[in-house]
């Protein structure tokens, strides 16, 4: 890294706040503070900093930075062929599989354009790409919100999209068949 780019570590004050600590001493609680106390972190060569302080102070650990696109679309495609293409679409199981594929092409890492900090980051919980564009030279108001979605390509339909769960059928307590009877259903809740 070129010289002149402060040390910075990422940590959480007494509050429980996203914090960033700059050469060791001087603790900043927002990107306003941080470019004040560190605005060598402006340098071209900063941005991968710069983009995982903008990422703490937004969102803690909610949101990793890809830095490196290409282990990016590495790792997204192995967790994607890991993925049973024909199981249905099933309740509390989170696939890649079930959102899409994005444009791994638009994936860059992160970079200065002008004042722009323009960066993407990957959810921490699913892995789903995300794209940040922000003003370092107005920041306003860093948090969750600065996060937008990629477009993702959706798979083919399997055979199996058109199945039903079979631990979901049923899981009302009521037979199979009684949810095509509306008579059958019997309502159990109090009188007022």
């Amino acid at each position: 890294m070129a010289d002149g780019i402060p040390q910075v570590a990422l940590g959480i004050n007494d509050a429980a706040q996203s914090v960033v600590i700059v050469e060791g001493a001087t603790q900043v609680s927002d990107l306003e503070q941080l470019l004040a106390a560190a605005p060598g972190l402006l340098h071209p060569d900063a941005a991968a900093v710069m983009a995982r302080a903008v990422t703490h102070f937004a969102s803690g650990s909610t949101y990793r930075v890809i830095e490196d696109p290409r282990q990016f679309e590495t790792a997204y495609r192995a967790r994607v062929a890991t993925e049973d293409p024909d199981a249905p679409w099933r309740e509390g199981v989170y696939r890649l599989r079930d959102h899409g594929m994005p444009d791994f092409a638009g994936i860059a890492p992160p970079a200065y354009t002008g004042t722009d900090l323009v960066f993407f980051a990957q959810s921490g919980f699913l892995g789903l790409p995300y794209r940040v564009e922000i003003d370092v030279a107005d920041p306003g108001k860093v948090d969750g919100g600065i996060f937008h979605a990629l477009s993702l390509t959706p798979f083919p339909p399997s055979t199996a999209s058109q199945q039903v769960d079979p631990e979901f059928v049923g899981a009302l307590g009521l037979p199979d068949n009684s949810l095509s009877d509306p008579d059958s259903i019997v309502d159990t809740a109090p009188a007022p």
